[in-house]
C-alpha cells in the first residue's frame, strides 16, 4: 500500500525537520488504542496520549485524557506527568472540526509523598473561541490541585463554574489483544486473504487473537474533569472532542500528540510494506501534528485503503462486503478524527466513549461488515469506580 500524495506533504516536513532520524532509538512498539504510535511518543511516555474518554455523569460530563502507557505497578509509585508539557482537551460545538472550547492542564515539579510516591502540582486553565484555536498557555484559571499520590484515595479538586478535577496513577480502562491485532495487521499489509481461527498461528488475519489483555494488570496516568453541561454548550448540544499534548519550545508550544477517537492513528496510518519501514512512523508522526480540520484532505484515502483491503478479504471468502461508495461514506464517518458526542446523552456507538466501551470489537465488526465481531477480550480486568473520577484503583 502506498501513502497518499496529500499525506506525503505532510509526512516530508516531519522527515525533513529530523524528528523519525532523532528518535529513531526510540523502543520499538506496535500501538494499542494510541499507546506508543509515533516516535515522539514512544520516547516521551509522559506525553504520550493512550486514549481519551467523554461520558454523561448526572448533569455534567467527565472528560478523561490518560498518558504514560504501560506502567508496571512497580513504575506506578514514580510515574509522573511531565512538567514541560501542556495537557489540553479541545472542544468544538459547531461541527467544523475547529475547538471552540479548550481544557489545559500544566504541572509543577515533582516532590515526593511521605511514602516516597511522587505528587505534583496542577493548574487548569479555560480558554474559548479565538484562544481556544492554538496551543497556549493561555485563559482563565479554572483550578489547582494536586495529584494522588500512588495508592492514596484520590484527591478531587474544586473547578470554578461548578466542576472537579482529578490527576493521578489509575489502572488503564483500555482492554484489546494487541499481539492479535500486529499479527492481524502485518498479514494484511502482505495481502493474506486466510482468515483462521484464533489462536491458529502465522500466516493468518485471525491467528495471533488469544484472547489475553494486553494491558490488564498495568496502569496509566490520567487526568479526568467533571463538566457541568451549560460549560459544552448545553444538554442536547452536539459537539466534538479531541485530545492533545504539545511541548514547549523557542518557539512556542509544538503538538506533538492527539487523540479522538480510538486507534484511528493505529488502524489507518502505517501502511507500507514492511511494516518496519521509517515512513510508517512518519506518517502516523505527522497525523499526531495535524488538526482535525485537515483530516478528510489527509487520511481518507488511508482509511479507504484499508477498509479495501479487508473487503478484498470478505470478497475471497464469500463474506458480505462493503461497496465503494459505502468504504467513502464510512471514511467521512470516521474522520475528521473526534470523538462525536451529545452532551448530556447516556451514550452508543459513535457517542462519546465510557470507560467500558468495547471499542476494539465495535472497530472490528466495523471494518469487517460484521464478519469478524471480537478479538475475545470483551471486559477491563478490574472494576471502575461509582463516583467521579470513575477510572479503577491503579494496580
Amino acid at each position: 500500500m502506498q501513502v497518499p500524495r496529500r499525506l506525503a506533504a505532510a509526512i516530508g516536513l516531519i522527515a525533513t525537520a529530523g524528528t523519525v532520524a532523532a528518535l529513531g532509538a526510540a523502543p520499538a512498539f506496535v500501538a494499542g488504542s494510541d499507546h506508543l504510535d509515533a516516535p515522539t511518543a514512544k520516547h516521551d511516555a509522559k506525553i504520550d496520549i493512550t486514549d481519551l474518554y467523554a461520558f454523561k455523569a448526572g448533569a455534567g460530563t467527565t472528560l478523561i485524557l490518560n498518558v504514560n502507557p504501560l506502567t508496571s505497578p512497580a513504575s506506578s509509585k514514580a510515574a509522573a506527568f511531565s512538567t514541560k508539557a501542556l495537557y489540553q482537551f479541545k472542544i468544538d460545538v459547531n461541527g467544523d472540526a475547529v475547538p471552540d472550547i479548550a481544557y489545559r492542564i500544566r504541572f509543577g515539579n515533582t516532590h515526593l509523598a511521605s511514602d516516597g510516591a511522587v505528587v505534583q502540582t496542577y493548574t487548569i486553565k479555560r480558554a474559548t473561541f479565538a484562544l481556544a484555536r492554538t496551543n497556549t498557555w493561555t485563559g482563565t484559571t479554572i483550578a489547582s490541585g494536586g495529584t494522588t499520590a500512588y495508592k492514596r484515595p484520590a484527591r478531587i479538586s474544586p473547578t470554578l463554574g461548578g466542576g472537579l478535577a482529578f490527576a493521578g496513577v489509575r489502572d488503564d480502562p483500555f482492554f484489546f489483544d494487541l499481539p492479535g491485532f500486529v499479527q492481524f495487521k502485518s498479514e494484511l499489509l502482505k495481502g493474506t486473504t486466510a482468515l483462521g481461527a484464533p489462536g491458529g498461528g502465522a500466516g493468518t488475519l485471525l491467528g495471533g487473537f488469544t484472547g489475553h489483555d494486553t494491558f490488564a494488570g498495568t496502569n496509566v496516568s490520567s487526568i479526568a474533569i467533571w463538566v457541568p453541561n451549560k460549560r459544552l454548550g448545553g444538554t442536547g448540544r452536539h459537539v466534538g472532542i479531541w485530545g492533545t499534548t504539545s511541548y514547549a519550545t523557542a518557539t512556542g508550544w509544538e503538538q506533538v500528540d492527539r487523540v479522538g477517537r480510538p486507534a484511528i492513528n493505529t488502524v489507518f496510518n502505517g501502511l507500507h510494506v514492511p511494516t518496519t519501514s521509517t515512513l510508517n512512523n512518519a506518517e502516523k508522526e505527522a497525523f499526531n501534528r495535524l488538526r482535525p480540520s485537515s483530516d478528510r484532505a489527509t487520511t481518507r484515502d488511508n482509511v479507504i485503503a484499508v477498509l479495501g483491503a479487508i473487503d478484498n478479504v470478505l470478497v475471497t471468502n464469500a463474506a458480505a462486503h462493503y461497496t465503494p461508495a459505502q468504504m467513502g461514506g464510512i471514511a467521512d464517518v470516521l474522520l475528521p478524527d473526534v470523538l462525536t458526542f451529545q452532551v448530556g446523552n447516556n451514550g452508543g456507538f459513535l457517542n462519546g466513549r465510557k470507560l467500558g466501551d468495547d471499542v476494539i470489537n465495535a472497530e472490528i465488526s466495523l471494518l469487517t461488515d460484521g464478519a469478524v465481531t471480537s478479538d475475545g477480550v470483551n471486559a477491563n480486568d478490574s472494576p471502575f469506580l461509582s463516583v467521579f473520577p470513575y477510572i479503577g484503583k491503579p494496580h
